[in-house]
């Protein structure tokens, strides 16, 4: 089997535990289906972003714990999963892209999990939350970068 097949067989693993987990959580999470309607039906009003003039955006009226709860733990379970995803594609040896990829899934992932938490736990608001989502992406890309850069030099 070609380096190629084996890249795609993997990202159809992560991909098919992604799908069961998605699943998982609405059977065993109590009416989860409802409680995530109605986090969606809660974004009712604009509130201005503080410290930005002229820009209002969306937010929940409410806390939602139980949303922000299971999506954590969504988070986590899925972003450990990765690890078992990483450690097939350096037995396999995938390509260096597709190591920095993955790398890169572990950071937003378990990042996401970390910021729902604080969400969950009402250490942070709406806004706040929203700023550690962008700051998880930008150490997502520095985490793909450094590893792009390492491990070019190490398969090289």
């Amino acid at each position: 089997m070609t380096h190629d097949k084996r890249d795609n067989w993997i990202g159809l693993l992560s991909f098919g535990f992604f799908i069961l987990l998605i699943a998982l959580f609405f059977i065993i999470v109590p009416d989860y289906y409802t409680k995530v309607s109605r986090f969606f039906e809660d974004f009712i009003a604009l509130k201005p972003v503080p410290g930005v003039s002229n820009i209002q955006l969306p937010f929940p009226e409410h806390p939602h714990p139980v949303v922000y709860e299971t999506v954590m733990r969504f988070s986590i379970i899925f972003g450990l999963f990765q690890f078992f995803v990483l450690a097939l594609r350096f037995y396999f040896k995938s390509s260096a892209s597709r190591m920095a990829e993955t790398i890169s899934n572990i950071v937003i992932w378990l990042g996401a999990a970390y910021m729902f938490n604080l969400l969950f736990i009402e250490a942070v608001e709406w806004f706040p939350f929203l700023g550690g989502l962008i700051a998880v992406l930008g150490f997502s890309i520095i985490a793909r970068s450094l590893s792009l850069l390492l491990l070019w030099r190490i398969k090289a």
